[in-house]
This record gives C-alpha cells, sequence and structure tokens, in this order.
C-alpha cells in the first residue's frame, strides 16, 4: 500500500505545474531564454516522440521507445510516421499534409493516435513541452503572432525565430480597440492540451452528412450576441470552438476520414495546403496544427480509384498499418492484456 501512495505523490510532483500569468513583454523574455516555445505543431509532436529515446539498430533503422510499451510488431510504420514528423519538423512541405493512417480493422491506428494525444497532454506539463498561449483566445493564439509583419524578419535574424501565423479575428479586435496597439500590454498564460477540456486537441467524428453541420469544424454564429454587436462579421458574435479551432497548436484526430462528406474534406485541405480555415464570415483563419486521419483499407483503396480526389491524394502522407504478424510480438500483446 506505501509503495502506491510514493508512486501516487511521486506522479503529483512529476506533474505539478505552476500557472504562469503575464503579458506579452513577460512572454518575449521566456521566449528569448527558451526558443523552444515558438515550436510549431508538428515540431512539437517530434520533440516529444524523440525525448522518449530513440535507439538505431545494425540495419541502421530507428526505433521509438515512446511506442515500444503499447505498439507492437509494427516497427516499420511506426518509423514512417516518425519520420513524417521528423521532416515536417525541420520546416519541410511534408508539413503542408495530412497524415492518413489505413489498414485493416484492430490493426492499431486508433491506439497510435490515442498515444500522440495523450503524450502530448503529458508533455505540455512538462518545461521542454511548455506552451504559452493568448490569454481568452478562443484558439490558443501562439502570442509571437502579435509582432508585428514588417519586423518579422529582423526577429528571425536576431533570434533564429520564425514567425509565420497571423491573429485571429477576436485577437485582432482585441488589440485594437481593448489594448490600442501596444501588442505589450496583451495578456499571456501558460496552457496545458487537454482533450477532454478542448485544448490543443480536437477529434472529429463523421455521422449522417444530411444532418452533420460544418460548424462542428469551423464553428458557428452564436445568435444570442448579434442583437449586442449588430452584425454577424463581428468576430464576438462567433464561437471559435469547432473542432479545428480548439486543436490549433496541438493535433487534430479525424476519425474514419473517408467516411465524411466532401464538404468536410476539402475544410482540411485547405487547412493542411495554407494552414487556414475557412469560415463564413471571415477571411482565412491562420491555423498551426498536425492533422492525422485514419480509415479501413476497403475505403482508402476506393478513394484512390477516385479520380476526382486527386488534390486531397497530393496533401496526404499515407501509412498502413498490417496486423502484427510475428509470435514474439503476438505474446508481448497477450502479456500486456493479461
Amino acid at each position: 500500500m506505501s509503495s502506491i501512495l510514493a508512486k501516487i505523490e511521486a506522479h503529483l510532483q512529476a506533474h505539478r505545474v505552476q500557472p504562469w500569468e503575464g503579458t506579452f513583454r513577460d512572454y518575449l523574455s521566456l521566449v528569448l531564454q527558451q526558443s523552444t516555445l515558438a515550436h510549431h505543431a508538428h515540431t512539437r509532436l517530434y520533440e516529444m516522440i524523440k525525448q522518449a529515446e530513440v535507439t538505431v539498430d545494425e540495419e541502421g533503422k530507428e526505433h521509438y521507445a515512446f511506442f515500444k510499451n503499447d505498439l507492437f510488431g509494427i516497427d516499420e510504420p511506426l518509423a514512417k510516421v516518425a519520420e513524417y514528423f521528423k521532416a515536417a519538423s525541420r520546416g519541410s512541405d511534408v508539413g503542408r499534409r495530412i497524415l492518413l493512417l489505413y489498414g485493416h480493422p484492430s490493426s492499431s491506428k486508433s491506439q497510435l493516435v490515442i498515444l500522440l494525444k495523450r503524450g502530448l497532454e503529458e508533455y505540455t506539463q512538462t518545461d521542454a513541452g511548455a506552451v504559452y498561449a493568448i490569454s481568452d483566445c478562443p484558439q490558443h493564439e501562439d502570442p509571437l503572432n502579435l509582432i508585428p509583419h514588417a519586423l518579422r524578419r529582423e526577429f528571425q535574424e536576431d533570434t533564429g525565430i520564425h514567425v509565420e501565423g497571423d491573429l485571429c479575428p477576436k485577437c485582432a479586435l482585441s488589440l485594437r480597440e481593448a489594448y490600442q496597439g501596444d501588442v505589450y500590454r496583451v495578456p499571456v498564460k501558460r496552457i496545458f492540451f487537454s482533450e477532454k477540456e478542448r485544448c490543443g486537441i480536437g477529434t472529429f467524428v463523421p455521422s449522417d452528412p444530411k444532418s452533420q453541420d460544418i460548424a462542428e469544424l469551423v464553428g458557428s454564429i452564436d445568435l444570442s450576441t448579434i442583437g449586442d454587436y449588430g452584425s454577424e462579421s463581428d468576430p464576438r458574435a462567433y464561437r471559435f470552438d469547432g473542432e479545428l479551432n480548439v486543436a490549433n497548436r496541438g493535433l487534430m484526430e479525424f476519425i474514419e476520414m473517408l467516411k465524411a462528406d466532401e464538404r468536410f474534406l476539402y475544410v482540411l485541405l485547405t487547412l493542411a495546403q495554407e494552414k487556414n480555415i475557412k469560415t463564413g464570415r471571415f477571411p482565412l483563419i491562420y491555423a498551426d496544427e498536425c492533422v492525422i486521419a485514419h480509415t479501413n483499407e476497403t475505403e482508402f483503396n476506393e478513394f484512390l480509384a477516385d479520380k476526382k480526389s486527386e488534390a486531397l491524394h497530393d496533401r496526404m502522407i499515407m501509412v498502413r498499418i498490417p496486423y502484427n504478424l510475428r509470435v514474439s510480438q503476438e505474446e508481448r500483446i497477450y502479456e500486456k492484456l493479461l
């Protein structure tokens, strides 16, 4: 009993992170001391995977300890997934593609994404994975997006940090009206990714295309506030609570992607290709997130054969997740279950 209590106490100590709040000026000082705070979504995921240790075997193949206790017998697909994050973290065009996992039912596609989501939740509670956002921003906006475009090249030359995002409509309005354009006064706080609290992790499940609304992905107008603000295009009258909005800075899981209606898929295409979310009343809204989708192999083959979907084909990195066929790894699966 005492050992269990000790383990619980050790866990609490490891995850007892002090909340932080300050201004953008305070945050800039932190960034200059710890440049990892400026990591983009794909880089954050790759660093999370890498910190659990990477080993290289005699054949030169990399094995990632992050997966070793939960996924067995699929080392090659896991290496491809890690390679996707590695390439994206280095700024290649791979980061502008959707990662699509496909395979037969029960081949660990969902489990792989669950591991990444849970890993992100844990990682953002550590010093290495700390994430800060503009306070009260519905999209957990990167505070560095406050830096004026005219100064970003000079900022990169001085610090080595590349800033590419734009403020969401609500933050842009707040900067103009509440802070009179003074970026130093904008409040910033530390955030912790959580799927349950809809912060940094989004999940979308397709249903009946006739009844499912695109608002589940991109948010919707708040009809109760239109009378207060007088216009549907006022950011304060819009709910930026779609799954793509809440997944900003982190990870978006698209379950059974190929069962979704085409209009949902092309929202993802815009997000992957341009890092933007399109909503009806606003210009393109910048979003920095990793989109991971998964589907069954039968639907995937039908999708590949569809010539109308070539634009989507070109914007995907496809990784097949096979069944484990090694007896030794199958034994490990049963040992874990027991």
